[in-house]
């Protein structure tokens, strides 16, 4: 298996926007992690959860100094300043064909909780621990020894159940994702209902060279996704 097979859609923050704007786009995303990027799209560098509490609390931890910037976030002058001042600028990248058992590499030798996958300077997706622990899950196989592909390509398959999927138009949350394994398809994030779980397994069954469809979705109701 590689990269492709498993990575999520990225998103990505501007080298512009201020710390306020990339705590939202982390709380509304549900990631830990944001890649930035430059006008023209390249990832320079990536921000992190991290970052933000440490430019508030300072390298010290002054725990008084998250106390005083509870409350109004527009009132929040730390929050106030572009990414590119806290950013990481030195990322560790892997590309689309990178094995997942080098990017699981990457991962535990550097300490990391995802790897952003880069074509042509550009972020394309992202591999989290979550998503190679995905992979060992569906696939039932060792991610270290990776299998052909299908004649219909497990990346072109994974694409096509996560657009008929979204054509549904269900609410499914920053967790939501696909693996395709063999033609066997798997369906990871939450829904509000068991019906909604059916629609979206219906609806991968319904793609060509789909040979089946295991869905992981959790019910878990609108409130709390």
């Amino acid at each position: 298996m590689r990269a492709k097979n498993v990575m999520s859609r990225p998103v990505t923050i501007k080298a512009d926007a201020t710390l306020r704007d990339a705590a939202r786009v982390l709380v509304n995303s549900r990631f830990s992690a944001l890649p930035v990027v430059d006008e023209k799209g390249a990832m320079i560098g990536i921000v992190s959860e991290v970052d933000l509490i440490r430019r508030v609390v300072g390298d010290e931890g002054d725990p008084t100094q998250l106390h005083a910037h509870l409350g109004d976030p527009d009132s929040q002058p730390a929050l106030a300043a572009p990414v590119v001042e806290v950013m990481t600028r030195e990322v560790i990248t892997a590309d689309a064909e990178t094995l997942l058992e080098d990017v699981a590499t990457l991962i535990l030798k550097h300490q990391k909780k995802r790897i952003p996958i880069v074509r042509d300077s550009g972020v394309v997706g992202i591999v989290s621990r979550t998503d190679l622990v995905k992979a060992m899950l569906s696939h039932g196989a060792p991610i270290t020894q990776p299998a052909a592909e299908s004649p219909k390509t497990d990346g072109a398959l994974r694409r096509q159940v996560a657009d008929a999927i979204h054509k549904l138009n269900i609410p499914l949350g920053g967790s939501f994702d696909v693996v395709v394994r063999d033609g066997s398809a798997h369906l990871w994030g939450q829904v509000a209902s068991v019906e909604e779980d059916r629609a979206c397994e219906f609806a991968a069954a319904q793609v060509p060279g789909v040979t089946g469809v295991m869905s992981h979705m959790q019910v878990v109701g609108p409130h709390l996704r």
